[in-house]
């Protein structure tokens, strides 16, 4: 059998983008662990020098602080579900993925994976409960739910064009989990693969072959699954909206760790000597009790030290990237930078434009969402899902 794990060629595409965006929301040790991958060894550099400069690397995290400032911005206050959404309907959006957690608190984390890889999915599930388990508890009844499915898990997707659009005909979702060995615990990779008519679910076994574990009938008779863009590319497709800004703050680490570095080397000056004779005066030793001689009358011991000037170019250059990183990330913030009334209007329409158009794919995407939870519950869909939307901004009054 074929290694189900195996992603398609767009997914690993779109992959090799969003490894940096991933790796710098884990912070610095998630960098460190990335080796060379982003602190590259400098040439004659042993493997010891690099592994302490590496441990030393700390990340300045402007990315993640970015990221969770437009979430933040974003759901600065709760999502507004209308009241003609049906009652049950509504219920079901206060634990909408059944680990207790309400709507708001749920989209704000799909919108976060959506920002840092320009899209993440949302799969509608409906599990089926068993006779024997119904009778055991009346109160059981099979409810529709959400599950969040980040970008890198969505591993293979097939389509066709159809009537009124896109339209999915497979796709291969990895799963992880742990199970019990004995006495040990062990991770277990999981691949469930759902089609418009069927789904099954996947796992390794002991020799690493595929054996299906779970599967039964898709009675939707389609794939219940939701896609949410920020900066879309193609259908299922998309780039990271703020890879920009995660290589400007790759550049940051990467020069920050060369400038403590040379911070590091420069504030131990390093003693020198001129006609000192090892084997005439012996072993140098330094310290505030002992004599410094030499046999060679013109001989002298001196320190070598840094004149700073390096230093002071690389502080510079760091604090350049510092003001590139804000600015690019003021682009997500109203009225900044221009004096004139005229202009502080124009900087906050273009400002708010990113976030406004994250904001109607957001809403869009919810509403889908809500659309597949009234078809598995055979609900009637009435009234939406609206995201709250900062005040326009006034027209200057110019005199």
């Amino acid at each position: 059998m074929m290694d189900l794990s195996k992603p398609s060629r767009r997914y690993q595409y779109m992959a090799d983008k969003w490894h940096l965006p991933l790796t710098l929301m884990q912070g610095s040790q998630a960098m460190q662990e990335a080796g060379q991958r982003y602190l590259p060894r400098h040439p004659a550099e042993n493997d010891r020098i690099y592994q302490e400069r590496a441990r030393k690397t700390v990340l300045r995290n402007y990315f993640r602080r970015t990221v969770h400032k437009l979430v933040g911005q974003v759901f600065s206050e709760p999502l507004n579900i209308e009241k003609a959404i049906p009652e049950p309907l509504a219920a079901l959006l206060e634990d909408v993925d059944l680990t207790g957690r309400g709507l708001t608190s749920f989209a704000q984390g799909w919108f976060e994976d959506a920002v840092v890889c320009g899209l993440s999915h949302v799969m509608v599930d409906f599990p089926a409960i068993c006779e024997e388990k119904r009778q055991e508890a009346s109160d059981i009844s099979p409810r529709p739910y959400a599950v969040h499915i980040p970008a890198h898990h969505l591993l293979f997707w097939e389509w066709e064009m159809g009537l009124v659009g896109p339209y999915l005909k497979e796709i291969r979702i990895l799963e992880e989990g742990s199970q019990r060995i004995g006495g040990e615990e062990k991770n277990t990779q999981y691949v469930r693969i759902v089609k418009p008519d069927h789904w099954c679910r996947y796992r390794k076994d002991e020799n690493r072959r595929w054996e299906i574990e779970a599967e039964g009938e898709n009675s939707l008779g389609a794939i219940p699954l939701v896609t949410l863009y920020t900066n879309r590319t193609g259908f299922m497709e998309a780039a990271p909206p703020l890879e920009d800004l995660a290589w400007l703050n790759l550049e940051h680490y990467q020069i920050r760790s060369d400038q403590r570095n040379a911070l590091n080397v420069a504030s131990f000056p390093i003693l020198a000597a001129s006609g000192y004779n090892p084997e005439i005066d012996g072993p140098i030793e330094v310290g505030p009790n002992k004599v410094l001689t030499t046999s060679d009358t013109d001989g002298k011991y001196y320190y070598v030290e840094s004149s700073g000037a390096a230093l002071e170019a690389g502080a510079r250059e760091l604090a350049d990237l510092e003001k590139t990183i804000q600015l690019f990330g003021l682009q997500f913030e109203a009225g900044a930078g221009t004096e004139t009334a005229t202009g502080r209007l124009i900087d906050a329409k273009e400002a708010s434009a990113p976030v406004a158009s994250m904001i109607n794919q957001l809403e869009d995407a919810l509403n889908k969402m809500l659309s597949v939870f009234a078809d598995w519950g055979e609900i009637e869909t009435n009234g939406k899902i609206v995201m709250r939307r900062s005040p326009p901004v006034p027209a200057p009054h110019i005199p």
